[in-house]
C-alpha cells in the first residue's frame, strides 16, 4: 500500500488528524505574523463563541518581534484547542447540512414543489447535534511529533545548517 494509510485524514473516522492538520496551518500562520482579521477570517465558524474570541486575541496580541522558528508552547496549546473547535464546528454544520437535504430529497419524493419545500425547510430548524471534540492532548502529540516539510517551523539542527 502506497500513500496515507486509509482513513488517516478521513473527516469521520479521524478527526484528531483534520484537527492536527488545522493546527498546522495555524501555527504557520502564527510563525509568519499573519494580521489578525485575516485569522478571524479564516476562523469564521467560532466567531459566536466570546471564548475563542478571545483565544485568538491572546495568541495573536504579541506577535514575535523577530525572527521565529518554534512556537512557544502556551500558544501552541491554544492554536491547537482553536483548531479543534473548528473542526468540531465544521462537523456539526456538515451534519445539519445534510439532514436539510435528506429532508428536501424525502419532500421532493413525496411530491411537493421547490416553493413549498423551501417553505417547509424554512419553518424547520434542525436540531444541533452533539459532536464529541477530539482529544486536544492526541493532536498535541501530532503537531509536535513532526512538521509538514513546506512548513515555517524548524527544529535546531536544521536551523544551524541554515544559516
Amino acid at each position: 500500500m502506497v500513500g496515507r494509510p486509509l482513513g488517516a485524514t478521513s473527516w469521520w473516522r479521524n478527526p484528531a488528524n483534520v484537527a492536527t492538520h488545522h493546527a498546522n496551518v495555524l501555527l504557520d500562520l502564527w510563525l509568519a505574523g499573519a494580521p489578525l482579521l485575516e485569522v478571524r477570517v479564516l476562523l469564521f465558524s467560532l466567531v459566536g463563541n466570546p471564548e475563542y474570541q478571545t483565544l485568538i486575541e491572546d495568541c495573536w496580541r504579541a506577535p514575535p518581534s523577530e525572527r521565529r522558528y518554534t512556537v512557544p508552547p502556551k500558544i501552541t496549546r491554544k492554536l491547537c484547542t482553536l483548531a479543534n473547535a473548528h473542526v468540531t464546528e465544521m462537523r456539526c454544520q456538515t451534519i445539519m447540512h445534510r439532514c436539510v437535504r435528506a429532508k428536501k430529497r424525502d419532500l421532493r419524493r413525496q411530491g411537493y414543489s421547490d416553493v413549498q419545500i423551501a417553505e417547509i425547510i424554512s419553518r424547520h430548524v434542525p436540531e444541533r447535534p452533539h459532536v464529541e471534540p477530539a482529544d486536544i492532548e492526541k493532536i498535541l502529540e501530532l503537531v509536535k511529533r513532526h512538521a509538514p516539510p513546506v512548513t515555517l517551523r524548524r527544529k535546531a539542527r536544521d536551523r544551524i545548517l541554515r544559516r
